[in-house]
């Protein structure tokens, strides 16, 4: 079993990395469409573009914010000329959500953002046996249940 100093330098340095996450989901950025997007923002603009015309009830469900919260987002969106509204053809008051042309290169934007993401953590992590990814899976794991029993949850 591991030493509690072993668990306190755990701790210390998984602390570090959410306050880097936290700062950095905090700086909008322009992911190409010449608009700078918050993480909540580029996050709906991601669920839209992978679920084509979806509607916005089940969009606050697949992002798990309120039915206002999301509309006040798609609001914001469509202001910023990134998704558009479109009715159902067959009943007027269903209303579905697309990207704009703006919006879909944001989304390709931050498609390629995560893909450098990934790269990067590719050569910081090298080649890895089953073993050692599945050590990681159940550390993330861990740590994952650990925020949850403590009662933080992200929003």
């Amino acid at each position: 079993m591991t030493a509690d100093q072993d668990m306190r330098k755990v701790s210390e340095q998984w602390i570090r990395i959410l306050n880097k996450m936290d700062a950095d989901e905090k700086c909008p950025k322009d992911f190409g469409s010449g608009d700078l997007l918050h993480c909540s923002e580029i996050h709906t603009i991601m669920m839209i573009g992978k679920n084509k015309d979806i509607n916005p009830t089940s969009l606050s469900l697949l992002l798990g914010i309120s039915r206002s919260a999301i509309s006040q987002m798609i609001s914001r969106l469509v202001q910023k000329n990134l998704v558009e509204k479109h009715r159902d053809p067959d009943n007027d008051k269903e209303i579905f959500l697309r990207l704009s042309p703006r919006g879909t290169i944001a989304y390709l934007g931050h498609e390629q953002h995560h893909a450098k993401i990934y790269a990067r953590m590719h050569r910081n992590l090298g080649d890895l046996t089953d073993e050692q990814f599945a050590l990681i899976i159940r550390f993330l794991s861990a740590m994952e249940e650990t925020i949850d029993e403590s009662g933080q949850r992200p929003v």
